[in-house]
């Protein structure tokens, strides 16, 4: 009994039954899913993404790799660790791993004394696979050729390493974030001679599968997926894309053949093709769902070769594993630690949620993929008027012949020339194949069929891929900002660009706390393909990234730029700017101008601006920062005409000065003061030609300091400054005066020391009098 008196048996009844009262939701309530593939189960808690993250952050991936790096080991030329050179490799490079995990001579541990502690002979080959000879770039940023390359070398490797040992794994780490040290696009080719526990728990599984059900079980789930479209990424004519059932990590995804295939080197070239084609398309996606470059770690799973390669593996179905890390944001990952370590599994974001914010993203954005489609089949016709077909230079070019069946025997030549290039007997079919193309390559070229008709013509131009445009963005008020971008290569092939922009998570007031991502949302061109987006109904405390990503026939290219409202902040210039003459006044001005009108005026956000002025042949500027829409110059010079310009800025100095405004120019009056003062009150002035007349209300002067001195020409100010100087010179004189005369009066007698009698007695003393006579001393 426990301590409140119920029975476990009665306990677990009543939580049933209260379970059973509420309708259940994948979403909302855990549950454990069975993995058939693997013969374990998994906890989903998909209600746990409610939850605040007070967890570790990721440093942002943003990190600008060279293209090429002569220190790096797996650039072309580099020098590896153990002395060897890398040839200058231009596609795909194998190679041996110069610390390999298994050695093909490694000594048999010999027998075990104890069942508890037992150990057996690995033995194996570890090789290294480069995809490209640039460091700079991906496999979603590679063209569809160059990943079949990639897909083929994948193929042979299987092929020749099978034939001696039983499993062959090949596998990608991609991101620092999955342990890659080394950011140059490469994979690792593992042959050993045991089969590792995973590859056991799928062997057991699927075998088992087929003995009770008949059929492979990954051909059945398949067929499956297809028909519910609950967790379906993506499909094509020979693959299918989606998210496990039982998916651990957050945006898992599994890669199955339509047919069956039992190894990679079963795969058709058609397959190839489209295996390309469907890869990067994936590998698009996972990188735009975040804006980064997207970690994972991938691999392929067929069934096993070596001594055992002929037996009956009909219960094996090809197929490839991802595991991105990724949970929330491009900075905060999911951690197998804990319960997962310890008991099973366990999963926050159900298979569901994830499949369909792939599939959304697709609609908004994953047109990169599909942009360059034109490279994964053998005519391409996705860029350009029919009948061009487009390469790199210094890269070996293959042509098609587009009007007749593949393969079908053709003679080559160019257009307007007799001697042929390619016979039908070349023994390549409708193909052309140009080594090391350039500038003297491009031009038509014309097929022919065995009987001399017409096959079709090619237009061959020749490019370089796209590289990272230069981008940069501006805000016009605090509601709205624009991106411009420019390419930072010319590549000389037809462009697109595709644009999007999400709010970025930023952290909390603790500094730890992270708000979860929204967006992406394309940010729409403006006019459509001009090399501008608007982004509309932004927030000003916000932070934004911008993807420019640049398309071209041979690939695509990203550039991310983080941006916040109140850092890109530049308003337009202000308008309106008018310059008047104060009537009467020839060292003054009067400049008004008007809010820009993009700049919504509200109280809270306003503006400040700054004024320039100088007389037309000076290239010195004065500036003063007036308090409102206008300003009075009070130190013009007489007589010249002056060039006058406002810039704005927002009042709290958010952002930047805007441009300035375009000149206006305006002359000093040179005529008299206004005299007479009409009914009305109002001064008379003189009409201008100017149509918009001097304001009635007197001038307000500058509140800075004159910063140059008066030109002392001026014969009205030369009158003034006289007259001010006579009236403080009589004034000084009266005063000084006076002050003597009170001090002759004050001062004391030198001689007896006794002050005068009365304040107006005479100056001379009574002794000094004529006819009077000293007083007797007694």
């Amino acid at each position: 009994m426990s301590r409140s008196g119920v029975g476990p048996e009665q306990h677990r009844q009543g939580s049933e039954a209260d379970a059973t009262a509420t309708p259940f939701q994948a979403r909302e309530h855990q549950h454990i899913r069975y993995n058939p593939l693997q013969d374990e189960w998994v906890l989903v808690s998909a209600h746990r993404m409610k939850r605040p993250w007070q967890g570790q952050v990721e440093p942002s991936l943003l990190k600008t790799v060279p293209r090429h790096d002569p220190n790096n080991p797996l650039c072309p030329g580099a020098t590896r660790a153990n002395g060897e050179v890398n040839p200058h490799y231009e596609s795909t490079f194998l190679f041996d791993n110069d610390f390999p995990a298994l050695q093909p001579d490694a000594p048999n541990p010999g027998p075990s004394d104890h069942p508890l502690f037992q150990a057996e002979a690995a033995r194996g080959v570890c090789k290294v696979l480069c995809f490209h000879p640039w460091s700079d770039v991906t496999l979603p940023l590679m063209s569809v050729p160059e990943i079949r390359a990639v897909v083929d070398m994948w193929a042979s490797v299987t092929e020749e390493l099978g034939a001696q040992y039983p499993w062959v794994q090949i596998f990608e780490n991609k991101g620092a974030m999955m342990g890659c040290s080394n950011p140059h696009p490469h994979c690792q080719v593992w042959a050993s001679s045991f089969l590792p526990n995973i590859a056991q728990h799928e062997e057991q599984s699927q075998r088992a599968y087929q003995s009770q059900h008949g059929e492979p079980l990954l051909m059945e789930y398949g067929r499956q997926e297809l028909l519910r479209k609950e967790r379906l990424v993506l499909t094509s004519e020979h693959w299918l894309v989606l998210v496990p059932f039982w998916a651990v990590w957050p945006f898992q995804t599994l890669l199955l053949p339509r047919r069956h295939v039992r190894r990679l080197p079963e795969l058709t070239p058609a397959e190839r093709d489209d295996l390309a084609f469907i890869m990067k398309k994936l590998l698009t996606k996972y990188d735009n769902l975040f804006e980064t470059s997207f970690p994972y770690t991938m691999g392929w799973h067929g069934a096993p070769m070596g001594s055992e390669a002929e037996a009956n593996w009909d219960h094996w179905q090809l197929h490839a594993h991802y595991y991105p890390p990724l949970l929330r944001s491009s900075t905060v990952r999911k951690f197998m630690v804990g319960y997962e370590m310890l008991a099973q599994a366990q999963r926050d974001l159900t298979p569901e949620q994830m499949s369909s914010s792939c599939t959304g993203l697709s609609r908004v954005l994953v047109a990169v993929a599909t942009a360059v489609v034109s490279a994964a089949s053998s005519c391409p016709q996705a860029w350009g008027p029919p009948g061009v077909q487009y390469g790199q230079s210094g890269r070996s070019m293959t042509l098609c012949c587009p009007g007749v069946t593949a393969g079908a025997p053709v003679s080559w030549s160019r257009d307007g020339e007799t001697r042929l290039l390619q016979g039908p007997d070349s023994g390549l079919g409708h193909e052309l194949v140009l080594a090391l193309a350039d500038s003297t390559d491009e031009g038509t070229y014309v097929c022919r069929t065995l009987d001399g008709a017409l096959g079709g013509m090619v237009t061959l131009q020749l490019g370089y891929p796209p590289s990272r445009p230069v981008v940069s963005c501006r805000a016009a008020d605090y509601e709205n900002f624009s991106c411009t971008w420019s390419p930072s290569q010319v590549s000389g092939l037809p462009t697109r660009y595709l644009t999007s922009y999400r709010k970025k998570t930023v952290p909390g007031a603790d500094g730890q706390r992270v708000s979860p991502s929204t967006g992406p949302w394309p940010c729409p061109q403006d006019p459509p393909g001009a090399t501008r987006c608007v982004v509309h109904g932004a927030e000003f405390w916000s932070q934004y990234r911008i993807n420019v990503t640049e398309v071209n026939p041979l690939g695509a290219s990203t550039r991310l730029l983080d941006v916040s409202l109140q850092s890109i902040l530049r308003p337009d210039p202000p308008q309106g700017l008018r310059v008047e003459s104060v009537p009467g006044y020839p060292r003054r001005l009067r400049a008004s101008w008007m809010y820009p009108a993009s700049w919504p005026r509200q109280p809270h956000f306003l503006l400040k601006f700054r004024l320039q002025y100088r007389p037309v042949q000076h290239p010195a500027w004065s500036m003063v920062e007036p308090a409102g829409l206008e300003e009075v110059i009070t130190d013009a010079v007489a007589g010249l005409p002056h060039a006058v310009r406002v810039s704005a800025r927002d009042f709290l100095d958010a952002g930047t000065w805007s441009a300035w405004s375009p000149e206006a120019w305006g002359t000093p009056s040179t005529g008299p003061l206004p005299k007479e003062i009409p009914a009305g009150g109002k001064p008379y002035t003189q009409p201008k030609e100017n149509p918009q007349m001097d304001s009635p209300a007197p001038p307000r002067p500058s509140l800075l300091p004159d910063p140059r001195p008066l030109d002392h020409r001026d014969p009205l100010e030369q009158m003034a400054v006289l007259a001010s100087l006579g009236i403080f010179s009589c004034l000084g004189l009266a005063a000084g005066a006076l002050a003597l005369g009170l001090w002759l009066r004050l001062k004391p007698d030198g001689k007896d020391g006794h002050q005068k009698p009365g304040f107006l007695a005479p100056m001379i003393p009574v002794d000094k009098l004529p006819g009077e006579t000293k007083k007797s001393v007694c």
